[in-house]
C-alpha cells in the first residue's frame, strides 16, 4: 500500500467513474485498474462492483475510504511540516456555488485565497443551489455554498454566510394575467406560479403560498432562480426570487416587485464542507479564510 494508491482510491470512491479518476491523477484507466487491484490484495476484500454501466462501492470500500483519506490528510499534515522553506501548499480546491453567489461572494475570497496559496489550482463549477449538498458528499466539490436546512446531515460543516431575503415579482409585460395584478387588491388565486423544482427554496415557497391560503396554477417548476427570473420576464407567471438573483439578473428591467401581505422566510446561506475531511490542509486553511471574510 502507498499514498499514490490510496489517493487513487479516493478519488474513485467519489467519481466512480474509472476514465474520470484515471484522467485526474494522470494515469491510464489499466493503471488505475492495477492500482485497485493491489488494495484488494492486500485487504483481501473487494472493494468495487462493477459492471458495463456502473461502479459501485462496497461495505469495506467505504471502510477503507475513511482510513485512506485520514491517512492522505496526516501524510498532507507531515508534508507541509518539513518544508523548510515556505510550507507552500499546492493541490486543488473545487468549489460548486449558484451565478449568484459566484459574483456576490467568490471573488474577495478567491482573490485572498491565491494570494496566500498561489500554487494551488482553483475549480469553480455552478449550478442549482439544491445540488450542493450532493455535490460535496459525492466528493464533486470540496466546499459549497448551500441553503441549511433542518435536516442537515451531521456529516457536514457549515458556516453561515448570510440571510437572504425573498423578492416576489411578475411580468413588466401584459399578459393573460395582468388584470389580476392591475387591480388594487392583487386576485392571488387567479395567478400562475413559477416555483423551483427542489431544494430548500422550494420548500420556503410551499410554506409560504400555505400561509397566503394559496392552491395556486403551477405552470413550471425550474431548476436554478436565475432561470426562474427569465421566466417571469417573459410574461410566465409569477414567483417569489431571492433578492441578490434579482439584483444581478439580466432581466431585472423586464419583471415589476410586487406587494404581497408577507413575504416567504429568509433562506440561511452558507458554505459546507465534509467534517471527515476538515484536516486536509487545503480544506483546513480555507475554512480559516472563509471565517476571516466573515469577521472582516
Amino acid at each position: 500500500m502507498n499514498i499514490r494508491d490510496l489517493q487513487a482510491f479516493s478519488h474513485l470512491c467519489h467519481s466512480l467513474h474509472f476514465a474520470q479518476t484515471a484522467a485526474a491523477i494522470h494515469t491510464s484507466p489499466s493503471s488505475l485498474s492495477r492500482m485497485i487491484q493491489r488494495l484488494e490484495s492486500e485487504f483481501d476484500q473487494v472493494l468495487f462492483e462493477r459492471d458495463n454501466r456502473q461502479v459501485r462501492i462496497t461495505v469495506a470500500g467505504k471502510r477503507l475510504l475513511e482510513f485512506s483519506e485520514e491517512v492522505i490528510a496526516q501524510w498532507q499534515l507531515l508534508k507541509l511540516d518539513l518544508d523548510p522553506v515556505q510550507k507552500k501548499l499546492s493541490g486543488q480546491l473545487r468549489i460548486y456555488c449558484t451565478v449568484t453567489a459566484a459574483h456576490l461572494y467568490l471573488p474577495k475570497i478567491i482573490e485572498r485565497f491565491r494570494l496566500r496559496y498561489p500554487a494551488v489550482e482553483i475549480r469553480l463549477e455552478t449550478g442549482d443551489v439544491a445540488a450542493a449538498y450532493d455535490k460535496v458528499e459525492a466528493g464533486l466539490a470540496d466546499f459549497a455554498f448551500a441553503i441549511a436546512t433542518d435536516k442537515m446531515a451531521l456529516k457536514f460543516d457549515f458556516e453561515h454566510f448570510n440571510s437572504v431575503p425573498f423578492k416576489v415579482i411578475a411580468p413588466k409585460q401584459t399578459t393573460h394575467f395582468s388584470q389580476f395584478l392591475s387591480s388594487r387588491k392583487i386576485q392571488w388565486d387567479k395567478l400562475p406560479f413559477v416555483i423551483p423544482e427542489s431544494g430548500p427554496a422550494l420548500g420556503h415557497l410551499q410554506q409560504w403560498l400555505q400561509k397566503m391560503k394559496l392552491n395556486p396554477e403551477i405552470y413550471a417548476q425550474v431548476a436554478g432562480h436565475e432561470a426562474i427570473v427569465s421566466l417571469i420576464a417573459l410574461g410566465c407567471g409569477v414567483s417569489a426570487v431571492p433578492a441578490p438573483v434579482l439584483a444581478l439578473s439580466p432581466a431585472r428591467s423586464q419583471v415589476v416587485e410586487l406587494a404581497a401581505p408577507f413575504l416567504p422566510e429568509p433562506l440561511e446561506l452558507g458554505v459546507i464542507a465534509l467534517k471527515r475531511r476538515a484536516r486536509l490542509p487545503l480544506i483546513a486553511v480555507f475554512w480559516d479564510l472563509l471565517k476571516d471574510a466573515q469577521q472582516s
